[in-house]
């Protein structure tokens, strides 16, 4: 299938660059004051669309719902010719199946870019849609090494959620220590995914009771036998709003210099 990728926003464009990574007959456009060298920018969605629309079996779209539909309107004219509609929203939460589920294979290009880009799927077509709530209740713990990129985060946590077989949609909230506040790509990546950084200081780690995984090398450098693993428990008693405490669900996991944990906080 032949895709074209359309980001109007500069985390929009970054997006789109680790997606065309999975999608092999992909192209990008991105809105020009912010498109990547690789990417064919444009400078008005609506002078592109017609074009986009008779030369593409797929598009994606990186951006709110609304702009969607309002630049798709005029184009529509049966699901038997129109091209599969993929929405995401920048964060990379969701890959919404719009228009052309069945016929033009929408629901499964939805399903492909929701696995590449660890989202959850949204489909609404009758024989595909299940009801179901996922409960937004894990707290992720992360420590890394000064200076590690927002990819390499992503790529670590994506590969510990997918052993897990845990969503993504079910994280709350990120939590680390405090002397990681300046490290960048942290936080882009809990900008990326929509959720909320919180700091603890090494005596705020220290005072929780638990047997934690233990490191004399971590110790020496913050202060703290372990990030990851007490930052995740610590997390989960901030602004309790009807939930107290928490569980430690994954211990501490390192690939590529990023240390994760995963603690899932107590329903009431």
């Amino acid at each position: 299938m032949s895709v074209a990728i359309i980001a109007v926003s500069k985390p929009g464009v970054a997006l789109a660059a680790d997606l065309q990574g999975h999608l092999a007959d992909a192209t990008v456009y991105g809105y020009a004051a912010y498109a990547l060298p690789d990417q064919r920018p444009f400078q008005k969605l609506r002078f592109i669309i017609e074009d986009l629309w008779e030369h593409y079996e797929g598009l994606v779209f990186l951006c709110a719902a609304g702009i969607v539909l309002r630049t798709i309107a005029p184009c529509i004219k049966s699901k038997y010719q129109d091209p599969a509609v993929v929405m995401c929203p920048e964060t990379g939460s969701f890959a919404v199946s719009l228009l052309s589920g069945h016929e033009g294979g929408a629901n499964h290009l939805a399903q492909r870019v929701a696995e590449y880009i660890a989202a959850v799927p949204v489909i609404s077509t009758g024989t595909e849609a299940s009801p179901r709530i996922i409960p937004r209740n894990l707290v992720l713990g992360i420590g890394c090494k000064r200076g590690t990129d927002r990819q390499r985060i992503k790529a670590a946590v994506e590969a510990v959620f997918r052993q897990e077989r845990l969503s993504w949609l079910r994280i709350q909230r990120i939590c680390t220590i405090d002397i990681k506040k300046d490290e960048p790509g942290l936080r882009c990546f809990a900008e990326a995914l929509g959720a909320p950084l919180y700091f603890f200081n090494a005596q705020e780690l220290n005072a929780l009771d638990g047997t934690f995984s233990s490191s004399d090398f971590v110790r020496e450098i913050t202060g703290t036998d372990t990030v990851c693993e007490r930052a995740a428990l610590a997390g989960c008693s901030v602004h309790l709003r009807g939930m107290s405490g928490g569980t430690l669900i994954v211990q501490k996991t390192t690939l590529d210099g990023v240390a994760l944990a995963v603690a899932e906080r107590a329903s009431p």
